[in-house]
């Protein structure tokens, strides 16, 4: 077995390689995707793109968005830029009202736009970290999301969410803010797609585990752990759109959250202690 081979089976969900079957799905439709600038949504976007849908490319960096569209032209495709700051409230029903005259059928919203910080909670900027992160991982995906719903009725759409393993139980330390916010989406959605059934809207949630992103490079431990490419993490991303599954994620996803269900205490302590032994080593880093 290669290393990539290796790596995708230890770490991918389940994903979608056969460019076929992703042309057959949504050749012709128009798709949203968050945070289209880099990592897993500029894979994602073009993805799409090749595969011929029409992109809409949504992230705050407009020469980034600029070169993802050039480069889905490039092979032929179709991609608009609409720069967007999710935590400004405005912005994003100005822009929500902007796609609904552009684009009044949106087949499927990938949320995919997210922000990590990974900082104890008693540090000086612990409160900023939880606003900003809220305001991109949930308040501002949640109303773009609702904005956006007349467009993806009239489609029978989808609304993928591309979430992380470390949204499932159990909660780990320095990282309450991103979990926190992660998780949160994550079951509005879910509650809010059980509303939405009846009106031929689907919601799907994809777990990816670590992704060799610009997000995890200033986390130096994650440097020397295995991660999936973007455009590996992306090929599960897209995976809803072939098959309506409410949930994409790693085969050993079930197994973490069982275990933070039946032996809650014992994870707890674990973790506690992997949180003593990174202060006393940074104590000791100090001197």
């Amino acid at each position: 077995m290669t290393p990539r081979a290796l790596r995708r089976l230890l770490l991918s969900p389940p994903a979608c390689r056969d460019p076929r079957a992703l042309r057959a799905a949504v050749a012709g439709q128009t798709v949203a995707v968050t945070g289209a600038s880099s990592g897993i949504g500029r894979a994602t976007a073009l993805l799409l793109g090749v595969a011929g849908a029409e992109v809409l490319l949504l992230a705050r960096r407009t020469a980034e968005l600029e070169r993802v569209q050039a480069e889905i032209g490039a092979h032929g495709g179709r991609a608009h830029v609409y720069p967007l700051d999710l935590a400004d409230p405005q912005a994003v029903q100005a822009m929500a009202a902007h796609l609904l005259t552009r684009h009044p059928r949106l087949d499927a919203l990938i949320s995919n736009a997210g922000k990590s910080v990974r900082r104890p909670v008693g540090a000086s900027a612990a409160r900023r970290d939880l606003e900003r992160q809220l305001a991109v991982n949930f308040t501002g995906p949640a109303a773009l999301t609702l904005a956006l719903l007349p467009a993806l009725t009239r489609a029978g759409g989808v609304i993928v969410n591309v979430s992380s393993v470390s949204a499932r139980p159990p909660g780990v330390p320095r990282w309450a803010s991103y979990q926190g916010s992660k998780a949160g989406f994550d079951l509005w959605l879910h509650s809010l797609g059980a509303e939405l059934r009846a009106d031929g809207v689907r919601v799907s949630s994809v777990y990816l585990p670590l992704t060799r992103t610009p997000m995890i490079a200033p986390t130096r431990a994650y440097r020397f752990l295995p991660a999936l490419t973007p455009h590996e993490a992306a090929q599960a991303v897209v995976r809803p759109l072939v098959h309506p599954e409410l949930r994409v994620a790693p085969w050993w996803l079930t197994g973490q959250e069982l275990a933070a269900l039946l032996a809650p205490a014992a994870l707890q302590r674990l973790l506690g202690a992997l949180e003593r032994g990174e202060r006393r080593f940074g104590r000791q880093a100090q001197r």
